[in-house]
């Protein structure tokens, strides 16, 4: 009889069939037709009067229709008399058999005379009356409404009750066969209709729930949500608690709809009939999008046919507003479909859309769906129809929306392929930059055969590449790359923002891995120097006479940019591995407030994960270049929470370092040593972020007394750096902890006591002229060096002396002189 529903708020209508039973003992038969829509509890109320009338000594006979017998004849009055020779103790054990055929050959023959069921109904009731139940009354066989119909008008002198349950209001469904319309609405069948249960019925299915579901007060405050969520449908509400208590232990306060919710969906759907279950999956597959004009196009039906079927829809509660009532409805809805059904539908909804004019997002979804089903290649306005929705998406910070619009175009692309590539993996490293190394050697391969339309295009892709540790790919392109004509020579093909200024993927590549051209450099701690090693030999328009100075003071500034660009815009990844190093190398401390200002808002709501954690890891360099340990410390404690080591690429070496270098001023060594568990890749060596975890990692070794282990480190910093043009080898000190290393390892203490004997020379000129009084720029024309120079000096200065001001300085200077 359906699925199983909860009897809640029905006593009156369970007293009013019980009456005309009461009317029936006496020989006054009648009829009762139980109608309300699907999931309304007919089928409970049928079980529970059928218990009480057997429990009355009447003898019950059921059948339940089904639309697979509709074509069946005699197909629901064979159950009714299957059912004739129960013994139920109210009747003799042997019932006259009955002479009615239970299932005649062909319908229409002599023999199936209605009459013969009237008969043998009237004899059965001679000893006790008799109840005659059918569920789902509408999907009867013709054969069987006729015999009913017969039996239906001569009720009057028979001790017998007719209980049938249908549907409210058939309108929408294809027109019954006379004699069921005629029985459905004989004079004599009662109406009992059933309607959804309001907020003070749903509050009474949960409190009467078996299990305990929730008290009187709980379920009266949890009644308006759940009301909400379910049109107060008691089979949704089956389906909605069942998932309730599979949320054990923790029982969540607002309803979660879950696999038992999707099937009290689809069975009350099932239970509507054709137009209504195609009316629900065009609302579903339109979702906000949806219109009365829209759902008739998609339905390819008149408007005028629409009405009945969401009144229908609206009826057992899966409406709200005109559109289903929320996701779980959806999904159910949509989990239904076949594949070739949705790509169908969300192809021809895409179509509709485009025509209308809707936003690009609004369409893309559909392709995207469509696609997903097993669609093909699409209309010829799919592909740049994509790639404007995934720019749209980008701007609002939904980068895996993007890559899924991107993924699809790129499918669909054609000859424009391989710019979606691109765009495809930029996307995706917004997200999860780890996802991109599956499109590395298609980049590298469309890289090398020039087939890039734009300078952004171009900076992409080799800004990828480079963080994954490819430098010979972007540099073997860029050898073959033809100069854009008046091009800057120290420019790049592209710049900080892939749009051709200052600090391109030129300079990128040169920043980044300054030395190296060939295989990654391994070091293993020992201290011994690689037995083979090359230095790249860079371009000579990537540092021309402007000199290292020069070009640190451009990084910085782009530094500043980019970093802007990351936590207020939406910069593509090309220029941050760049980036990162230029904040390692950087001398200019004045910034280092106003930087610290901009990587706080990296980690706001809207901004993608990647964005976030180059955020924290710059933060974290920050920090530790200002002494500031704790805040360095948790700062890339959550840069390298957010991405995983083989997301992070060369550019680990950045937070790592961080951390490291914080963990062992604080003293927390443990945690060092668990940083420097973290894997990082060979070719992070080769790099200005694998020269910092090297120097980090030496500091580490000598402060937990293994100064052989720290000398390898330091010396591994040398090695890497005599690989690399004169003028950066002054990029980190590594001579100083050598020194230091040295030292230990002989035994010796400080040098004759000399608080700044571990500076280098032109250190010692800088402080103590600094100490002096001189500015910076006094100490640079006296030196003959930039002011930019000096400012990396004394940061050195201020990082070994552990001071933070002149006045320490001068103070710790005057001290050494006497």
């Amino acid at each position: 009889m359906g699925v199983p529903v909860r009897l809640v708020r029905r006593d009156a209508q369970l007293d009013l069939i019980e009456r005309h039973l009461t009317a029936a003992r006496r020989g006054g038969g009648g009829a009762v037709l139980v109608t309300g829509s699907p999931g309304t509890g007919k089928s409970a109320l049928l079980r529970a009067f059928a218990g009480r009338a057997g429990e009355s000594g009447a003898l019950v006979l059921d059948a339940s229709a089904s639309p697979a017998e509709t074509d069946l004849p005699f197909g629901v009055v064979g159950q009714l008399l299957s059912g004739a020779g129960r013994d139920s103790g109210q009747h003799p054990a042997e019932p006259p058999p009955p002479r009615f055929p239970a299932r005649p050959v062909v319908a229409g023959k002599p023999g199936d005379d209605p009459a013969v069921l009237h008969e043998t109904l009237r004899e059965l009731a001679v000893t006790a009356p008799v109840v005659v139940l059918v569920d789902d009354a509408h999907h009867m066989d013709e054969v069987s409404a006729r015999c009913l119909l017969y039996v239906c008008g001569r009720l009057a002198a028979n001790r017998v009750l007719l209980v049938m349950s249908g549907p409210p209001r058939p309108r929408s469904r294809p027109p019954l066969p006379l004699p069921l319309a005629e029985l459905l609405r004989h004079p004599r069948c009662t109406p009992v209709p059933l309607a959804p249960l309001d907020e003070d019925g749903v509050a009474a299915f949960l409190a009467a729930a078996p299990g305990g579901a929730a008290d009187l007060p709980t379920a009266r405050r949890l009644a308006p949500d759940w009301h909400r969520f379910t049109g107060g449908n008691p089979r949704l509400l089956c389906g909605l608690l069942d998932d309730h208590r599979d949320c054990e232990p923790v029982r969540p306060s607002r309803p979660v709809a879950g696999t038992a919710f999707r099937r009290a969906v689809t069975g009350c759907l099932r239970g509507a009939g054709d137009p209504a279950v195609s009316a629900a999956r065009a609302l579903a597959v339109l979702a906000d999008a949806a219109t009365l004009t829209l759902l008739a196009r998609l339905l390819e039906l008149p408007e005028r046919a629409v009405g009945p079927c969401l009144a229908e829809l609206d009826a057992i509660g899966l409406l709200d507003g005109g559109r289903l009532r929320h996701e779980g409805v959806r999904a159910a809805v949509l989990e239904e479909l076949s594949a070739r059904e949705s790509n169908r539908l969300h192809t021809t909804a895409g179509r509709m859309l485009y025509e209308n004019g809707a936003e690009p997002a609004a369409v893309a979804r559909h392709l995207v769906a469509a696609d997903t089903a097993g669609g093909g290649p699409g209309p010829a306005w799919a592909v740049p129809l994509l790639a404007e929705a995934a720019r749209h998406a980008m701007s609002s910070g939904g980068a895996r929306q993007a890559a899924e619009f991107l993924r699809t175009a790129h499918r669909a692309g054609g000859h424009e392929a391989a710019g979606l590539l691109t765009a495809l993996a930029r996307v995706e490293w917004e997200a999860d930059p780890a996802a991109v190394i599956r499109h590395l050697p298609a980049l590298g391969r469309t890289l090398a055969g020039a087939r890039w339309q734009t300078a952004e295009d171009t900076a992409g892709a080799m800004g990828l590449l480079l963080w994954h540790g490819r430098p010979a790919e972007v540099a073997r392109a860029l050898s073959e790359a033809p100069r854009p004509e008046g091009a800057d020579d120290a420019d790049g093909p592209g710049g900080v923002d892939g749009t051709g200024g200052t600090g391109g993927p030129a300079a990128a590549l040169a920043y980044v891995y300054p030395g190296t051209g060939v295989g990654p450099y391994p070091y293993d701690g020992s201290g011994e120097r690689p037995s083979s090693y090359s230095p790249y030999e860079e371009r000579g328009d990537v540092w021309d006479a402007r000199g290292a100075d020069s070009m640190a003071e451009l990084w910085d500034e782009a530094a500043e940019r980019v970093l802007e660009s990351i936590v207020y815009d939406h910069a593509p990844p090309a220029p941050v591995a760049a980036v990162l190093a230029a904040l390692l190398h950087t001398g200019e401390t004045g910034r280092a407030a106003r930087w610290c200002g901009l990587t706080a808002g990296g980690d706001r709501t809207g901004a993608t994960t990647a964005r976030r954690a180059v955020a924290a890891a710059a933060a974290a360099v920050v920090h530790g270049r200002t002494g500031a340990y704790d805040l360095a410390s948790g700062h890339a404690e959550r840069a390298l929470s957010l991405l995983s080591p083989g997301a992070w690429g060369v550019a680990i070496g950045m937070p790592l370092s961080a951390a490291v270098l914080a963990a062992t001023r604080r003293g927390a060594h443990e945690e060092a040593v668990r940083w420097l568990r973290v894997p990082v890749p060979a070719a992070m060596f080769r790099t200005r972020a694998g020269l910092h975890y090297l120097l980090a990692r030496g500091h580490h070794q000598l402060a937990v007394g293994r100064p052989k282990a720290a000398l390898g480190d330091f010396h591994a910093c040398r090695d890497v750096l005599s690989g690399w043009r004169p003028e950066l080898r002054g990029a980190v000190d590594w001579d100083t902890p050598a020194a230091d290393a040295l030292r230990a390892l002989r035994g010796e203490g400080t040098a004759n006591g000399d608080p700044i004997a571990g500076l280098t020379e032109a250190e010692r000129r800088v402080a103590v002229l600094a100490a002096d009084g001189c500015t910076n720029r006094a100490i640079a024309a006296r030196l003959y060096v930039t002011t930019s120079t000096v400012e990396q000096h004394l940061t050195r200065v201020y990082r070994k002396l552990c001071v933070k001001s002149r006045g320490d300085l001068a103070h710790l200077v005057t001290a050494r002189s006497h």
